[in-house]
């Protein structure tokens, strides 16, 4: 048994990525590396059954340590693993359940131990190792996807920041930085209708409202950026999220937002992707 050699998971709203991580380095097992979509409006039984697939394909490569770090968005009880997300587009099935009781079940007994972290705070922590931010001491990252995931890191530790459901604008964080936001904002103003982000962006002839959906975007992410600024010392940010992936769009706004009210913040998007999370889950058990 190599105790070094640890699955790393990340869930997200729409997928599920795992792989056999060694924790000693950081590096993921060539070969182990697995990714499927899941319906996250599935039932209970099916959603974990999806998860368990991909896991088992990871977990078979190779001799592994028979521990299992899984990066899981919130609400969500992270010691017990129950579930509290509800209302939120994703995973309403599994509110108030044992996850980890139905994963271990799922995997048939290849495993003894799950350890279920935040998907932010793994996100940052695979960045704070591996990525530009390691050279700083006052990190926040933010993961722009089905939801929005924020984590703070400090001398490189990385705990949730929760700002998901932080005051912004009349609502929540959440709902102005996530997918669900841009889907509705885009509809609105184009008198279209479009599934997901990225049925939004594919759609070249769409572009007129797609650049004002992403300045507007860019700008309230400033906005929350400027006041975050004021209140705590960050000496820069990182984002990584499915989102993040057009930061083409969104980015310039967002630097010239700042820069206009002389906030000097560097502003990274995640250089190991959507392999960050996994790699930090991995690394925190």
């Amino acid at each position: 048994m190599k105790d070094n050699i640890i699955l790393g998971v990340d869930i997200g709203g729409s997928h599920i990525t795992s792989a056999l991580v060694n924790v000693l380095d950081g590096t993921i097992l060539e070969g182990s590396w697995q990714r499927s979509k899941v319906d996250s409006q599935a039932s209970a039984d099916e959603i974990v059954a999806a998860w368990s697939s991909v896991m088992k394909k990871s977990l078979h490569f190779t001799t592994h340590s028979g521990k299992v770090a899984v990066a899981m968005p919130g609400p969500f009880d992270y010691q017990n693993g129950i579930s509290y997300m509800k209302g939120m587009g994703k995973f309403d099935a599994l509110y108030e359940l044992n996850v980890r009781a139905l994963i271990l079940k799922g995997l048939e007994g290849s495993v003894q131990q799950i350890s279920f972290i935040n998907d932010a705070g793994c996100f940052l922590k695979g960045e704070l190792v591996h990525g530009a931010a390691s050279a700083y001491r006052n990190v926040m990252g933010f993961t722009l996807g089905t939801g929005f995931g924020s984590a703070a890191g400090t001398d490189g530790i990385a705990t949730d920041a929760a700002y998901w459901q932080y005051p912004f604008m009349g609502g929540i964080c959440e709902d102005f930085f996530s997918s669900k936001w841009l889907v509705s904002k885009y509809n609105s103003y184009s008198g279209k209708a479009v599934r997901n982000v990225k049925e939004l962006i594919d759609d070249v002839e769409r572009a007129n409202p797609l650049l004002q959906v992403f300045d507007e975007f860019g700008m309230n992410l400033g906005i929350f950026l400027s006041k975050l600024y004021k209140n705590k010392p960050i000496d820069c940010v990182v984002l990584g999220g499915n989102i993040a992936k057009a930061s083409a769009l969104f980015l310039p706004q967002l630097r010239y937002y700042l820069s206009a009210r002389s906030i000097v913040l560097p502003i990274y998007i995640s250089e190991t992707g959507e392999n960050a999370a996994l790699i930090g889950a991995a690394c925190s058990m």
